[in-house]
């Protein structure tokens, strides 16, 4: 079974649920790695936080640039160096992008050097049960479908990187399609997939806490 998990991201906007995770932290600075076209950063500014993202495609801070409120406030940089400050963040969110990342334990230091004492570390990801059924991270330009280089972690390995980097777990999530999601099957043209996919976890979310001692 190949199900494509990107298709430019569009399954996933309507899908999980990080924005009530997100939501109660209320983080008054927030970092976004990974940022693509910034509308977490737009939302979570909107929200009322002051707002920061990098990435390392410029096509897509390209994109980002055009919100007028997220000039100024974007830097193309790898996850593993990122241009932020010290104790700079209350929140540093990572969505549908740490299986990217070759260094993990690289990545999760940055992010906890980043991060202020007290804050926390949020990530969403394709969920390792889902690339071990056959999903792949994949798009499709006219005919022709591009695989995307990724690294295959447990949530093992990916608890650990974090406990590594002296973060605390706070809450982790494994977030399944529902009937709420059967109509966007329907427009991408896999509605024969979906029943197949009720039992197993299209993606995780993960919290973790920075000590603040």
């Amino acid at each position: 079974m190949l199900v494509p998990a990107l298709e430019g991201h569009r399954l996933w906007a309507p899908l999980y649920d990080l924005g009530n995770v997100l939501e109660p932290l209320q983080a008054k600075k927030v970092i976004d790695v990974a940022c693509g076209t910034g509308q977490w950063l737009l939302h979570l500014q909107q929200a009322g936080s002051d707002v920061f993202g990098c990435d390392l495609c410029q096509e897509m801070l390209d994109e980002a640039q055009k919100i007028f409120s997220l000039r100024g406030r974007l830097a193309r940089a790898d996850a593993e160096c990122i241009p932020f400050r010290t104790s700079m963040a209350d929140l540093v969110l990572c969505s549908v992008s740490l299986g990217y990342f070759h260094d993990l334990d690289r990545v999760f230091f940055e992010f906890a050097c980043a991060l202020k004492p007290g804050g926390y570390i949020a990530i969403s990801d394709l969920h390792p049960d889902a690339l071990s059924a056959g999903w792949s991270r994949s798009f499709k330009l006219g005919e022709q479908r591009y695989e995307l280089r990724h690294y295959r972690r447990s949530i093992h390995e990916i608890t650990s990187a974090a406990c590594s980097a002296g973060l605390q777990p706070k809450l982790h999530r494994d977030v399944y399609f529902g009937a709420a999601e059967a109509p966007i099957f329907q427009r991408a043209g896999k509605q024969e997939l979906f029943s197949s996919l009720l039992t197993t976890p299209a993606l995780f979310i993960g919290l973790w806490e920075k000590p603040c001692c």
